[in-house]
């Protein structure tokens, strides 16, 4: 966009594939939050999705002609000049919201907390579609687990996967 600079040239490269997973999870968030009417939020997730792209070592025009998009709702004027920028000839106004795919919606492992005797003890990266059982048995095989348990046996274990394992001794 800046003739100056070298770093904020849009280029016509394909973005890189967790550059494309952040957009179409910002589409989609931004969509719901829209729907729901939460603007502040989604605001939020469009601030999120523009730190990435300043981060990330190429600009691709897949990537910032959506947030664009996105963004004239909130800021319909600086979007419409930014979307000449980009080279378009007719109005970002007869262009449609963009639409997220749903193959890259999909997560592909989550965070899950273990705690024993409500502190954290240790954090699992686990699939999404996780059991109980296997959550369960995952937690009890930490080795920061073992430490807290001290070798008693847990009286109740609570699940609520795949995010949380709550051991009470």
């Amino acid at each position: 966009m800046d003739e100056d600079s070298e770093a904020s040239v849009v280029t016509n490269d394909l973005a890189a594939d967790d550059l494309r997973q952040a957009l179409h999870r910002t589409i989609d968030a931004v969509r719901v939050e829209m729907n729901g009417m939460r603007f502040n939020t989604a605001i939020a997730r469009l601030i999120e999705l523009t730190n990435q792209v300043t981060k990330a070592d190429a600009r691709p025009r897949e990537v910032i002609e959506p947030l664009v998009l996105m963004l004239a709702p909130f800021a319909p004027h600086i979007a419409e000049e930014l979307w000449a920028r980009l080279g378009h000839d007719a109005s970002l106004t007869y262009h449609a919201f963009p639409t997220a795919d749903p193959a890259f919606l999909v997560q592909e492992s989550v965070t899950c907390v273990i705690q024993v005797l409500g502190k954290v003890r240790a954090r699992l990266e686990v699939s999404p579609t996780s059991s109980d059982d296997e959550l369960t048995a995952l937690a009890l095989a930490e080795p920061n687990v073992q430490r807290a348990l001290e070798g008693k046996e847990p009286k109740r274990i609570i699940v609520r996967a795949p995010k949380l394992v709550n051991i009470v001794v």
